[in-house]
């Protein structure tokens, strides 16, 4: 019998585009919803509502049928994406009973009430778990050590936040038209883009000197395939630049949203990053060479 030596690198095929889109749109409509609760924007809450909806859809259609959505919601004990369904439809329902009352008044759960308090905690703990399941549900991989690692959930949950700033950022003429809260929510923003840019290449350079595995999915991002996607959309159109056009606007003293196109065009490109994080963390996974001997 002649030995048999093979090594080699298989990229994963399961999680691609939709999925990318699934957790995009709840992430960056989980965030938009806790912001905007935080600042006191009804109209964002509902965008952001909106958006995470759009997201279970897109996890629906990447599920193929709608049978497999409702069985993925059954396994809570032993399944992220059946959490992440649970959070889901939590902050879907409880978010809804939050932002009624913003426009209907007299309801006996209204913001200032205690049950009004508890619904929107409730609405906020379910829109943080839509933030951070995707990132538990990949760490759970342990055949893709480069989403094997707990940074991922917390680098999940950062961008959740930071394209939340991202919407509120777009639209930002709509959405901030006092310049206390575009103040604040550029305060908010610029924070979270900073941390987010930070996190990221922590989580990169401790996925570069792990195993090599991680090291490989390292390489795609900084020089293989998905190298102009990664440095140039995730990190500089996605982070660095908005950072250095939310700062400026900030320092220089802009008391409205509606001065400042840059803070929207700022806005635009956390949002494209956001996305191209999502995809290129997806497409970088590779499962560990095999060697058989």
């Amino acid at each position: 019998m002649v030995d048999q030596f093979i090594i080699g690198f298989k990229t994963q095929k399961w999680w691609g585009t939709l999925a990318a889109i699934d957790f995009f749109l709840g992430g960056t409509g989980a965030g938009t919803f806790i912001l905007s609760m935080y600042l006191g924007i009804p109209s964002g809450m509902l965008l952001g509502w909106i958006a995470v909806a759009l997201g279970a859809i897109a996890l629906l259609v990447d599920l193929g049928r709608p049978d497999r959505f409702i069985r993925a919601g059954s396994q809570v004990g032993r399944s992220w994406i059946s959490r992440g369904v649970v959070c889901t439809m939590l902050f879907l329902i409880f978010g809804i009973l939050r932002m009624i009352p913003e426009w209907l008044t007299g309801l006996p759960w209204g913001g200032s009430t205690g049950l009004g308090t508890a619904i929107g905690i409730v609405a906020a703990l379910g829109a943080l778990g839509v933030m951070m399941y995707t990132g538990f549900l990949l760490s759970q991989s342990p055949s893709i050590p480069f989403w094997n690692t707990t940074l991922l959930p917390l680098l999940f949950a950062l961008y959740g936040f930071a394209c939340g700033a991202g919407v509120l950022f777009t639209l930002s003429p709509i959405l901030l038209g006092s310049g206390g809260s575009f103040r604040t929510a550029s305060n908010l923003g610029i924070a979270l883009l900073a941390a987010s840019l930070v996190f990221l290449w922590v989580y990169i350079l401790t996925m570069a000197t792990s195993t090599v595995a991680t090291r490989e999915s390292v390489r795609i991002l900084m020089t293989g395939e998905l190298s102009v996607f990664f440095l140039i959309g995730v990190t500089v159109v996605g982070l660095i630049v908005p950072i250095i056009l939310t700062a400026s606007v900030y320092l220089a003293g802009s008391e409205t949203a509606t001065t400042s196109a840059a803070t929207v065009v700022a806005g635009i490109l956390v949002l494209v990053g956001g996305y191209l994080f999502r995809y290129s963390v997806l497409k970088a996974g590779v499962y560990p060479p095999v060697i058989d001997l």
